[in-house]
């Protein structure tokens, strides 16, 4: 039995639960996409949740959702609605070690499978599916995430991302054209010796050095805006006006460190100021070599721009759009929520309101159809409180983890999209906030304010 290394980190940075893998292999990828023939370019529309970009993925004909990250090597599913469906062809099992003590996983290396992605397709795919059922996006999502495909994708193409209007654009590198852009800042990708990590050089205001560059992880996996790790050789230091924060869980743990804000941060001459940043503790990124990379630019900073992003010319553009000059949010309540499932009430749920599929339990997907039960019971979306920050307003008032939230400021919770519920603890401070949980078969009624805590 075969033990891979891999280096993973499941991280809750900004607003949701998410995973930066870095799948680093001994093995080389035979994984190649092509577009059919006489097809120069592909436009794929994606949903952009939590900062993360969420595309159509067909895996030997089952259609999957996957996030698009760069940041990450293989393609890898961690969660499918019904395992037995999906066919993974020449399958072996092997085990996969992350970063520390814990146990090997279990998981499932599967070779020369078909995957679609708009009309690019590649037919000899290599796969790897995870079993431990903590790595699912789903809960934290709000609807069903499947898996993660990065470097096995973008190497073969040109890619716009246009978070602005939300759509990819696959290009073939051998034709793709350049446009003339003034305004635009177009900088070179250096992948290392492992041809998998693609790294960009930015600039840091460091309070010892003044403006440094720092060498960072292109993570478009990652709902972040940016990871430091502390180096005082580099000078990154932590700022003094921090607050200590829950961060995520990793494949053998949780994750904790520093949240705060850096006062400047520029990719090229564009200019990012208050940037909220997060300071991971060292004990949890020991597998980086420091000197070679000192952090990573998550998806609330990319949001802010259109990128090209050339892998087979190791070179990326940046071209900021309308959502450049907003200001970097946190999360002011202290409060996780997450999706677990559906409950049954006999009450008129307006599904039409929704407009949109919901998930049953985990990973099921729910149609109009299915939420109209016998004798008119219907099944409403059902949300509890995941985590609570240590001394964050609402950690005083004393709200629990565990938690159902039945009503938030008046309106039932159902009538809410997980992704507005958690808007809403990202608003202005004082704003009030009022929410009815149901904690061991007790309704109580809680409120309290936002409040800045950096």
């Amino acid at each position: 039995m075969k033990i891979l290394v891999l280096d993973f980190y499941h991280f809750l940075k900004s607003k949701v639960l998410i995973v930066l893998l870095i799948f680093n292999l001994t093995l080389s990828a035979q994984t190649n996409f092509r577009l059919p023939n006489g097809v120069s370019s592909d436009k794929i529309r994606f949903e952009l949740a939590n900062n993360l970009i969420i595309i159509p993925v067909f895996i030997n004909g089952i259609e999957l959702s996957f996030i698009l990250d760069t940041g990450v090597g293989s393609t890898i599913i961690f969660s499918v609605d019904n395992k037995s469906s999906l066919e993974l062809k020449n399958a072996s099992k092997i085990y996969l070690r992350g970063l520390g003590n814990g146990e090997p996983v279990e998981a499932i290396k599967s070779l020369n499978n078909q995957l679609s992605i708009g009309k690019a397709n590649s037919g000899n795919h290599k796969v790897y599916l995870i079993f431990d059922e903590s790595i699912n996006f789903s809960p934290r999502m709000g609807f069903p995430v499947h898996g993660i495909i990065g470097y096995d994708f973008f190497k073969d193409f040109v890619v716009d991302i246009n978070y602005s209007k939300k759509y990819i654009k696959l290009s073939d590198p051998k034709t793709y054209k350049y446009k003339k852009c003034k305004k635009c800042y177009e900088t070179n990708i250096d992948f290392g010796n492992q041809k998998k990590r693609p790294v960009i050089t930015a600039k840091y205001l460091s309070k010892t050095k003044g403006l440094i560059d720092v060498r960072l992880l292109l993570d478009s996996g990652s709902g972040s805006s940016l990871w430091l790790f502390e180096n005082e050789e580099k000078g990154i230091s932590i700022p003094d006006n921090t607050f200590r924060d829950f961060l995520g869980k990793g494949f053998n743990g949780d994750i904790y460190g520093e949240k705060t804000k850096i006062d400047e941060f520029k990719i090229g001459d564009f200019e990012m100021k208050n940037v909220t940043t997060s300071f991971p503790d060292s004990i949890y990124i020991q597998g980086i070599s420091l000197q070679k990379r000192q952090g990573s630019l998550g998806g609330n900073v990319l949001r802010k721009f259109n990128l090209i992003v050339d892998y087979p010319h190791e070179k990326i553009s940046f071209k900021k759009n309308k959502d450049f000059d907003k200001p970097f949010y946190y999360n002011m309540s202290g409060l996780s929520i997450q999706h677990v499932g559906f409950t049954v009430s006999a009450k008129n749920y307006d599904y039409e309101e929704k407009k949109t599929q919901a998930y049953l339990g985990l990973n099921e997907v729910v149609t109009k159809k299915t939420y109209q039960l016998a004798n008119n019971f219907l099944l409403i979306p059902k949300y509890e409180i995941s985590d609570i920050r240590d001394n964050s307003p609402a950690d005083d008032i004393g709200l629990q983890k565990g938690d159902i939230i039945l009503k938030v400021n008046g309106r039932e919770a159902y009538k809410f999209k997980l992704s507005e519920i958690n808007n809403l603890f990202y608003s202005e401070e004082g704003k009030k906030i009022k929410m009815t949980v149901l904690r061991l078969g007790v309704k109580l009624n809680y409120e309290f304010y936002l409040k800045k805590v950096i």
